[in-house]
C-alpha cells in the first residue's frame, strides 16, 4: 500500500493548491448514487463519481462523502446502510482506509451538515447539491484539479497497467474465438469470461466488429448470426482496475496470409512508431499530423490512392480514411479530462479546423498517460463524399470495402527519453 498512500500525499497537495489559488477552504466530495430510470425502480449500472474514485479506490462506493481541508487527514464519511436486500461490504477495515478518517454511515440522517462549513466547494452530482450554485462544481476550482489528473501517480500508472493485463487475457480470448468462426456475441462473451469482469464492470461498450462492421467506428452491436464469411475482426476493448481504464484496440483478418493482412502489419509498425514519439515536449497536434502522413503513405503503398501521400493529407483526402483523431489521455475516465486544457487556468486550446475530432491538443507531459490509436477505414458515407475523386483507386477500394477497417492502440506513459508502452510491455 506504499504506492497508495504516496499518491494520497501527491494527490492532498495538489487539491490544497487548488483551494488556495480558488480561494476555498474545503472541499466536500460526494460518491454519487445510482438514478432510477424513468418511471421504473430500477437503476442503471452505477457510476462512482471519478473525483470520488480518485482518493478512494472502490468504485462501488455510493451515497458517501469525502471532506478534505488543507493540513488535515481526509475525513470519509462511509455509507453502509442497514440493508436487507442488498450485500453491504465493509470497506472501513479495508487497507486503504486507513489514509482516511472514516466515519461508518448506516442512515444518512447521519451526515454531517454540509452547510455548516463556511467557504466550502462541492464536487459532484448536482441533483445533491446541498451548498450554493456559485461553490457547487466550480469551474475554476474544476480546471486546477483536472490539469493536476493529468500527470499519473506512479500508483495510478500501476492500475493502467492493471488493467492492460487483465484485457490482454480477453484480447486473446475473442482473437481465438474469431479464428474459431464464431460470432460477435460468442467473442464478446469469451472476452468477459477471460477479463473475469461484467459488462458493467468494462470501462465502455465493447466494440467487437466483424467484417463491414469495424467501419462503424463506434460499432455498438453485438450480432448473434455468425456473418457466411469472416474476413475481418475489429475489437476496442478494455477493462477497469480500482476504477482506471485500459483501452486497447486491436485488428486480425481471417487470411493471414492476404494483402488486407498485409495492410494491417502496415499500421501496426506505424502505430509503434508513433508510440515512440511520445516523449515530453511532443506537440500531439503535430503527432496528429504526422499519423495521417504515415496512413497517407499505407494507402499509396497498397493502391488505395494514386498520387503522394503528402498531396493526401494537404488535401484532405487522408481524413476520409482517417477521421478520428489519433487519441487521448487515459486514466478514471476512458477520455479523461483536460485534453483541450493547457494549463491550472483551464486556457483551451481548441482542436485545428482541418482535426475537429481531436480529444487532445496540448504539448505531452511527464507521466501523462494517453491512447494511441491510428486508423484506416473504408467507411461508405465518407467515401461517397468523394465518388468523383479521381485520386481514389475506386476498383481497389471495392475489393476492400468488405474488410471494414483498421484500427490498432494501445496504451502509453509519456517519459522524457523513452515512452512506456503499457499494452505491449
Amino acid at each position: 500500500m506504499t504506492e497508495f498512500k504516496n499518491h494520497i500525499n501527491t494527490i492532498q497537495k495538489a487539491t490544497e493548491a487548488a483551494l488556495k489559488a480558488t480561494g476555498y477552504d474545503g472541499l466536500w466530495i460526494y460518491s454519487g448514487h445510482p438514478e432510477n430510470h424513468f418511471l421504473d425502480d430500477h437503476a442503471p449500472a452505477f457510476q462512482v463519481n471519478p473525483h470520488f474514485n480518485w482518493w478512494v479506490p472502490d468504485t462501488d462506493i455510493s451515497h458517501s462523502l469525502l471532506h478534505i481541508v488543507p493540513g488535515q487527514k481526509p475525513t470519509l464519511y462511509l455509507s453502509q446502510p442497514a440493508d436487507f436486500w442488498h450485500k453491504i461490504l465493509d470497506r472501513s477495515t479495508a487497507d486503504w482506509a486507513q489514509s482516511f478518517e472514516v466515519h461508518v454511515i448506516h442512515h444518512q440522517s447521519e451526515m454531517p451538515a454540509v452547510n455548516n462549513q463556511t467557504n466550502h466547494a462541492w464536487i459532484g452530482d448536482r441533483s445533491w447539491q446541498p451548498l450554493a450554485a456559485e461553490c457547487t462544481n466550480p469551474d475554476k476550482l474544476l480546471a486546477h484539479l483536472h490539469f493536476s489528473r493529468v500527470r499519473k501517480t506512479p500508483y495510478e500508472i500501476d492500475c493502467i497497467q492493471q488493467a492492460n493485463r487483465l484485457a490482454l487475457k480477453g484480447h486473446q480470448a475473442a482473437a481465438d474465438v474469431f479464428y474459431a468462426g464464431g460470432s460477435e456475441y460468442d467473442i464478446n462473451a469469451a472476452y468477459l469470461q477471460a477479463c473475469q469482469q461484467s459488462q458493467n464492470q468494462m470501462p465502455y461498450g465493447n466494440i467487437v466488429a466483424l467484417n463491414e462492421n469495424a467501419a462503424v467506428l463506434h460499432y455498438q452491436y453485438q450480432a448473434t448470426n455468425k456473418p457466411a464469411k469472416h474476413r475481418t475482426f475489429l475489437i476496442d476493448a478494455g477493462a477497469s482496475y480500482h476504477g482506471y481504464a485500459a483501452d486497447i484496440t486491436r485488428t486480425y483478418a481471417f487470411d493471414k496470409s492476404g494483402e488486407f493482412n498485409d495492410m494491417i502489419t502496415a499500421m501496426d509498425e506505424l502505430q509503434v512508431a508513433l508510440c515512440d514519439a511520445c516523449l515530453v515536449g511532443q506537440d500531439y497536434i503535430e503527432l496528429h499530423q504526422q499519423a495521417h502522413l504515415k496512413i497517407a503513405t499505407v494507402l499509396s503503398q497498397f493502391k488505395v490512392i494514386n498520387g503522394s501521400a503528402e498531396s493526401a493529407v494537404e488535401s484532405g483526402l487522408s481524413a476520409t480514411f482517417f477521421p478520428h483523431g489519433l487519441g487521448h489521455y487515459l486514466g478514471l475516465q476512458v477520455h479523461d479530462v483536460a485534453g483541450h486544457q493547457v494549463d491550472y487556468q483551464g486556457t483551451v486550446k481548441n482542436p485545428p479546423k482541418n482535426h475537429p475530432f481531436l480529444r487532445l491538443t496540448d504539448v505531452l507531459r511527464d507521466n501523462a498517460v494517453i491512447t494511441i490509436e491510428p486508423g484506416l477505414y473504408f467507411i461508405p458515407m465518407l467515401l461517397q463524399q468523394q465518388k468523383d475523386n479521381k485520386h481514389i483507386n475506386w476498383d481497389k477500394v471495392e475489393q476492400l470495402l468488405p474488410y471494414g477497417g483498421i484500427r490498432i492502440e494501445d496504451n502509453v506513459v509519456v517519459g522524457h527519453k523513452q515512452s512506456r508502452n503499457l499494452t505491449r510491455s
